[in-house]
């Protein structure tokens, strides 16, 4: 599975995943930052990557709409702010699980079109 990181994750992440053998980019890494979030999940459907975010609110709607009219998305992993400290210091338990998390789902549709809450 191949992964876009949201804009309000760090770009590290994406490169520590990347060094346990993932397809993981960042908003940044992407040149997409300061894009709406519609921009960066048409970008997302058309490039076959998964988004990762804790910006439920947002595109769980717009990947809904999107599914709605006929798009393959590549689906949305959506991180809770109970489990998941966002900041740079804490996000070892956050690689560990998007870790486990790809090593269980390897294929480019395994979440096709759906969310999973990490």
């Amino acid at each position: 599975m191949r992964l876009l990181l949201d804009e309000h994750l760090f770009p590290a992440l994406a490169r520590r995943l990347r060094e346990k053998d993932h397809d993981v980019i960042s908003v940044a890494d992407a040149e997409l930052g300061g894009s709406v979030d519609s921009d960066v999940l048409d970008w997302a459907v058309r490039e076959g990557r998964a988004i990762v975010t804790a910006n439920a609110e947002h595109l769980r709607p717009l990947r809904r709409a999107a599914v709605e009219r006929g798009q393959q998305t590549s689906g949305l992993i959506l991180l809770s702010s109970r489990r998941f400290v966002l900041a740079r210091a804490a996000f070892g338990s956050l690689i560990e699980s998007l870790d486990a998390f790809l090593v269980d789902h390897p294929g480019d549709s395994d979440l096709a079109c759906l969310e999973h809450w990490l």
